[in-house]
């Protein structure tokens, strides 16, 4: 599996290239597989700082960076699942709703036209707004982070709530700000509330986007992409600070990303939630709420399938181990995390694949294999999955 994963750090023709040439798909990669509550492969390849600039001119050897196996990736929206559980806890302490209006919450959420909007509409996708925010969060137009969150709750919609399914980075924004607003806490105080009871030690945010050896991570976290300096002007390439810019520019710490992680860590997350939302002695969720992160609320959109905060039954995802009893989520660095209730399965495959540049290619081919190999170590007769 490990060198199967590894030829993908190489250039050849995976896909249709967004600029014509041949590239390889992800410099670097950290992989886990659990089964039955072992673990059954965990290992990593490839470089986790490999470029010098944006064009792909690699460093020196001697600066170039192994990825290890506790290598910490940027995880991008799989961000949007530990808001999810965040989130759940406080249903479970009766502190919101599903069906209640978020505007029950947050009252200025009401303006144009979302006071039907309920929290289940924001953690299926299905609110009605658009995927991302306009104008970006990082215009300059905003001078502060209350700005920025003030513009997400009085964002207009491009739908009417309930009619439709658009995957929207607005929605998991809206779901930090309603938390942070219910708690008095912030979103990654109460992330922290029930990772660290579980033993996960290297989750976090890094609020206030503290660059380089400043933030003691730093020397283990994956490189990310090099951006135009004038985006934000912040150092290049991206690392150990958040590359989602709408993230970066509310400090880091968002309900649709953010977070940091390694695959050995996520893997306590992905067996808590086997395991009906216990891991270690610690009940991070009710059992009934953890049913409800694999119930098809979006029937009615056939395609988009959606538990809560989880996509079920993506092929893209999790390859031919994907079903309605299958919960996976990726995030655009390219990460990617899979659990499958039926097998008692997880499997979890962490890159940067933005690294040099987040236009060179897609890594949803390796996802596609990670869930192909995962599927025959179970016994299934299944097809490699085409590009």
């Amino acid at each position: 599996m490990q060198k199967n994963i590894s030829a993908y750090e190489k250039p050849a023709n995976y896909g249709d290239s967004t600029d014509g040439e041949v590239r390889p798909i992800q410099p670097s990669t950290a992989v886990i597989v659990g089964h039955d509550n072992t673990i059954v492969s965990h290992f990593a390849s490839g470089q986790m700082l490999l470029y010098a600039d944006i064009d792909g001119t690699k460093l020196p050897e001697s600066e170039q960076i192994q990825a290890e196996p506790d290598t910490i990736y940027d995880m991008a929206s799989l961000t949007k699942i530990f808001a999810t559980i965040a989130a759940l806890r406080q249903l479970d302490a009766g502190s919101v709703a599903l069906d209640a209006p978020v505007a029950s919450y947050l009252p200025d959420f009401a303006a144009n036209g979302k006071k039907d909007i309920t929290l289940q509409m924001l953690l299926t996708h299905t609110s009605g707004f658009p995927a991302d925010p306009d104008p970006p969060l990082y215009d300059k137009a905003y001078k502060t982070v209350e700005d920025r969150k003030a513009a997400v709750v009085n964002h207009t919609l491009i739908d009417t709530p309930g009619s439709t399914f658009l995957y929207s980075d607005l929605n998991f924004m809206t779901v930090g700000i309603l938390l942070e607003t219910v708690t008095g806490k912030g979103l990654d105080e109460l992330v922290k509330e029930y990772t660290a009871p579980l033993g996960m030690r290297d989750t976090f945010f890094n609020r206030g986007n503290v660059e380089g050896s400043a933030f003691a991570p730093y020397p283990r976290v994956a490189a990310q992409e090099f951006q135009p300096d004038d985006v934000m002007g912040r150092a290049q390439p991206v690392r150990g600070v958040v590359h989602d810019e709408n993230a970066w520019s509310l400090e880091g710490v968002s309900g649709h990303a953010g977070l940091f992680s390694t695959v050995a860590d996520t893997a306590i997350f992905c067996q808590m939630i086997l395991n009906g939302g216990s891991y270690g002695g610690f009940q991070a969720l009710k059992p009934d709420t953890v049913d409800l992160l694999f119930k098809n609320f979006n029937e009615r959109f056939e395609g988009d399938e959606h538990g809560l905060g989880f996509e079920l039954n993506q092929y893209y995802t999790a390859g031919p181990m994907a079903s309605l009893e299958t919960a996976s989520h990726t995030g655009f660095t390219g990460t990617t995390l899979v659990i499958d209730r039926p097998t008692n399965t997880f499997f979890l495959l962490f890159a940067n694949r933005v690294h040099p540049d987040r236009n060179w290619s897609s890594n949803n081919i390796a996802r596609k294999a990670l869930g192909y190999w995962v599927a025959k170590a179970l016994g299934r007769k299944v097809d490699f999955p085409s590009m």
